[in-house]
């Protein structure tokens, strides 16, 4: 298991460098990567970006159930150089008016918020096939089109909380231990 790295590390805000070839250290990234994100139990994980683990490399992995039944299995998929290639007309803060999805963080512990996000996205990636890479592509939805995106952004520097400061949108603290969550004071919680 690798260890995830924390706000405010520099990693965190550089953008990652694309996969040119499968190399043993990046056949090795992409087996750990998976394993890493399934230990994650306080609070559990759906997504982890090279980057969260210090390893600038444009790769992420997920594992939510990708086709909107929230009673199917969560799969484990690893995105390589994803680009999104096309998106909803319009950001949502979550599936519909008024209710929001709280997003959260391994990287940024104990803070939640809501974030403008496509409800859909298709996406162009590659992935490890026996030795080699792949290519693909997808379209996802609802949780998983959010999951998706939030793990891009991180291959791009970018964290959650950058759109709680960019749309003036509320922050929560809160714990995996407790379900109750407390707005906070955006300007001192995000002074990393």
């Amino acid at each position: 298991m690798m260890k995830i790295i924390s706000v405010p590390h520099a990693t965190l805000r550089a953008t990652a460098q694309p996969v040119t070839k499968l190399t043993d250290e990046l056949w090795q990234l992409s087996t750990e990567l998976p394993k890493t994100l399934l230990a994650q139990n306080n609070p559990p994980g759906v997504g982890l970006a090279a980057p969260q683990v210090n390893q600038s490399w444009r790769m992420f992995v997920t594992h939510v159930a990708l086709d909107n039944d929230e009673s199917a299995p969560s799969q484990m998929v690893l995105y390589i150089n994803p680009v999104i290639t096309k998106t909803s007309a319009t950001p949502v803060l979550g599936p519909r008016a008024g209710e929001e999805v709280l997003e959260g963080c391994l990287s940024i512990p104990d803070l939640y918020g809501p974030v403008p996000r496509w409800s859909w996205v298709e996406l162009e990636y590659q992935t490890v096939e026996g030795d080699k890479l792949v290519n693909r592509r997808m379209r996802a939805s609802d949780f998983a089109a959010r999951v998706i995106q939030h793990e891009l952004d991180h291959l791009n520097g970018v964290l959650f909380t950058d759109y709680i400061l960019q749309y003036d949108l509320p922050l929560f603290r809160g714990t995996s231990r407790s379900s109750k969550l407390i707005e906070i004071d955006r300007s001192v919680a995000l002074g990393f």
